[in-house]
């Protein structure tokens, strides 16, 4: 069932565990010493190393260093110790154990913590499956990006050119088939913005930083936003530090507000409030998209940001994924944090500017005074 590495320097208790353990169909490795099973621990290699603290030269607690620390494997490594003591627990975990099993060392004892680690594994070995399918897709997609302007154009002529045609057409129609027509051209749209996220996606992004009043960003994500008819229901309240600035690629981070936004708006069914907040935290500033829609169940919170990842029929999962590729890029993170009643609430961290830079840029700049507003989707903001 599972390769397990067995160390510790007493004969006895060492052949009296590796019974234990092979009667439950493990394949045990054993040695008196670190020394005797060394090529074996290695990630990877095996799924739970159980050694024994006190041993001459080379003890438990150098075993676990030497394994965590030095080879970096992930596997558990559970101690046996003689004199179990807080102290002893809290050490041991601090440098990475996963658990520990006190003496005399019992059958259920030891196949107990055996399982849990067991069960650690797996997680372990999904997670890098999980990892691995992903790093193919991005690979996969990056060789995409490559050729991502001369596909943007070859696929959106086409498109431009139907769209125009179903238009012409529809103003010889009837009022019934013209709304058909406007059906048509609707569809179309949401296939060229599909495509074009994809293909956002898959370019390597090309940043152009510079220092930005997040105020102003947001105001003019509001005045895209409030064409979209999504957002004519919604209540948006901005609450921005004034002069707040942030090292960031306008454009490229004005798109992760704006896509951030209309996902809650969308999540909100169009009848909601969006609180959109932005304020400086120790050495980093906090943005906050929050609203008041259904919130993202606890177990979708990191699928959410795959690609191709997506709840809605419409939905392409690939907003989401842009996002934290631009915030990641940009030496911040993004991620779903908890918050008070219903709803979701994204949270994006970015390195806080330096303050003699900030400076200097505030004082060239033009900065709205109020420290908060509530703007309307369609207001001129």
């Amino acid at each position: 069932m599972a390769r397990i590495i067995l160390i510790d320097d007493e004969v006895r208790l060492l052949q009296t565990l590796a019974r234990f353990l092979e009667l439950q169909g493990h394949e045990v490795i054993r040695g008196s010493s670190f020394a005797a099973v060394s090529h074996h621990l290695w990630p990877g290699k095996f799924e739970i190393v159980i050694t024994d603290i006190v041993m001459p030269e080379f003890d438990g607690m150098k075993v676990l260093s030497e394994v965590v620390q030095a080879r970096l494997c992930q596997e558990p490594v559970i101690l046996i110790t003689g004199e179990p003591n807080l102290e002893t627990a809290s050490e041991a975990v601090r440098r990475g154990a996963f658990d520990y099993i006190s003496k005399p060392v019992t059958k259920d004892k030891l196949l107990e913590a055996v399982q849990r680690g067991l069960r650690h594994v797996q997680l372990l070995r999904e997670r890098d499956r999980a990892r691995q399918v992903e790093l193919e897709v991005l690979r996969n997609l990056a060789m995409l990006g490559e050729s991502a302007s001369v596909l943007t154009h070859e696929i959106r002529t086409p498109i431009t050119s139907l769209r125009h045609a179903l238009r012409a057409v529809g103003q010889k129609l009837g009022i019934e088939d013209k709304v058909l027509i406007e059906e048509f051209v609707g569809n179309l749209n949401r296939i060229e913005r599909m495509l074009s996220q994809t293909l956002s996606f898959a370019k390597p992004l090309d940043l152009h930083k510079e220092p930005v009043l997040l105020e102003r960003l947001f105001g003019s994500c509001l005045k895209e936003l409030g064409r979209l008819e999504i957002m004519t229901n919604m209540t948006l309240e901005v609450r921005c530090e004034p002069e707040l600035q942030a090292m960031v690629d306008p454009q490229l981070f004005g798109e992760v507000v704006t896509n951030l936004v209309r996902n809650a708006a969308e999540a909100c069914g169009g009848n909601g409030q969006i609180d959109l907040v932005a304020r400086r935290s120790g050495g980093r500033i906090v943005v906050d998209v929050a609203d008041d829609g259904p919130g993202v169940a606890a177990d979708r919170r990191e699928e959410i940001f795959k690609p191709f990842h997506s709840s809605k029929s419409y939905g392409t999962g690939i907003g989401l994924a842009f996002c934290r590729k631009v915030v990641e890029s940009h030496a911040g993170s993004i991620g779903l944090v908890d918050r008070p009643g219903a709803g979701a609430c994204f949270r994006i961290e970015l390195p806080a500017l330096p303050v003699e830079l900030s400076e200097d840029a505030a004082g060239s700049a033009e900065i709205p005074k109020n420290q908060g507003s509530s703007i309307t989707p369609d207001s001129p903001a």
